[in-house]
């Protein structure tokens, strides 16, 4: 088992074999997630863009839904798990786990717009979501690099 620095201070259950696999390869799934996630804001953006309010409200919604399906599975699967293999990770997986709830909040307003048919507030709105949304997932992919091969 290849006992480099990302591995030094881990608990023993990092060392096991296979441990260090798995985690890797859950580190990419959410990367993965992360990218499908930009693909469907794409779709909202698109629709908005060219002023097709109604088709931009649904690719919102599926937009809405996967990003609530994502956060869900961090904060009761990945950050726990997480957790338990890296303890000293505590402080920064509460916060992360925090943001969540923030850009929840941030989602409801644009949902909010939507359902007022407030084009500009629309594109307002999400563009100030899509930032912190951006910011958020750039800081899980550098937590998550401790997980990456090489």
């Amino acid at each position: 088992m290849n006992t480099d620095a990302r591995s030094a201070g881990f608990p023993e259950l990092m060392r096991e074999p296979g441990t260090h696999k798995r985690m890797s390869r859950e580190a990419r799934r959410i990367s993965s997630q992360h990218r499908k996630l930009d693909t469907l804001y794409g779709l909202v953006v698109d629709a908005l863009g060219h002023g097709r309010l109604p088709e931009g409200r649904s690719a919102f919604q599926r937009f809405h839904d996967a990003l609530e399906a994502h956060f869900s599975l961090e904060d009761e699967l990945y950050f726990p798990a997480l957790h338990g293999l890296r303890s000293d990770l505590g402080d920064e997986l509460a916060r992360l786990s925090g943001e969540h709830e923030a850009l929840r909040r941030a989602l409801d307003e644009v949902e909010n717009a939507f359902r007022g048919a407030h084009l500009g507030d629309c594109e307002r709105l999400l563009d100030h979501v899509a930032t912190a949304i951006a910011d958020h997932e750039e800081q899980e992919e550098q937590l998550l690099r401790h997980f990456q091969p090489g």
